[in-house]
């Protein structure tokens, strides 16, 4: 089991490739309504027009005092959110990635991961209790169905027949069907208990506290590959911002990283992670397959 924090720290280690970037120490608590912050260390690149983080918070620099060590800065900056932060908290100065960035990442791809182009889902089960009469059944309970995997009638203790001809049904008034949902029997069915087994997507993570399996339902052996998923999103975007013609870069850019460098960097992370969404959505596959006759 793992942490989404750990998950960010993992794409952090692996981004930086070995980089140390800059740091210094909180000296006191601070509120999430505080703007000045006083840090242990010489203040060096914490300048005016700065950025650095602390936990997921970024702060934007506005003044800076080389003598008193002291910040004046804005809170909650490009989108974080302001928290408090003990004494001795880490200050990352100009972080490459963001630990907020990384967090969006992996909700993006969580999203992106149940697309049927990349063919993950989560499992989930619903019992309900069915009358023998009615053609359409209210799916109480269920949200985000992608589809069926299968549906199995309690006939005893020891025996689940499967109930082959049975449909999924959308967007059903809720007035009728409170779920949205409506499973529909195509053959006369027994009343009895039912066993409903579909695909849903993954739920987005909401803390970096969270255990990523028991929040978002995403399996453990598929951990890599929102790594791999978030490294690709956080470096994509720096193609633009090398090839940016209104701003003055390195001189040596041009030859040393030429155009097209960054793209290619990632091509491996591309190839690396669609293999392993194959691998995955095949073991999927095996374990889920869809023996239900819709007709």
């Amino acid at each position: 089991m793992s942490t989404v924090a750990q998950l960010i720290n993992r794409t952090q280690r692996q981004l930086l490739s070995g980089i140390v970037e800059q740091r210094n120490k909180l000296s006191s608590t601070i509120t999430a309504a505080g703007t000045s912050v006083t840090v242990d260390y010489a203040l060096d690149s914490l300048r005016v027009g700065q950025t650095f983080e602390i936990d997921a918070e970024l702060f934007y620099i506005w003044a800076a005092d080389t003598t008193t060590r002291a910040l004046t800065v804005e809170r909650g900056w490009n989108g974080t959110t302001a928290a408090a932060h003990t004494a001795g908290a880490i200050l990352t100065v100009n972080p490459r990635f963001p630990r907020n960035q990384i967090f969006e990442a992996f909700n993006d791809d969580l999203y992106d991961l149940a697309a049927p182009l990349n063919g993950l889902y989560r499992v989930k089960t619903l019992d309900l209790a069915y009358n023998g009469n009615d053609t359409m059944l209210n799916l109480n309970g269920a949200s985000n169905i992608i589809d069926l995997l299968d549906v199995r009638l309690r006939y005893i203790s020891t025996d689940y027949p499967l109930v082959r001809k049975v449909s999924l049904v959308r967007n059903v008034p809720t007035s009728d069907f409170s779920s949205g949902y409506a499973l529909k029997f195509n053959e006369s069915t027994m009343a009895g208990s039912l066993r409903v087994t579909y695909k849903t997507g993954f739920n987005p993570m909401a803390l970096e506290a969270n255990d990523v399996q028991t929040i978002t339902g995403f399996p453990l052996s598929a951990e890599d590959i929102l790594v791999l998923g978030a490294q690709i999103r956080l470096m994509a975007p720096r193609e633009i911002k090398r090839n940016f013609t209104e701003s003055q870069g390195d001189t040596r850019r041009a030859d040393e990283v030429p155009a097209g460098s960054v793209t290619n960097s990632i091509a491996n992370l591309q190839r690396l992670r669609r293999d392993r969404i194959i691998a995955e959505a095949t073991k999927l596959d095996s374990q889920y397959p869809i023996v239900l006759s819709k007709i």
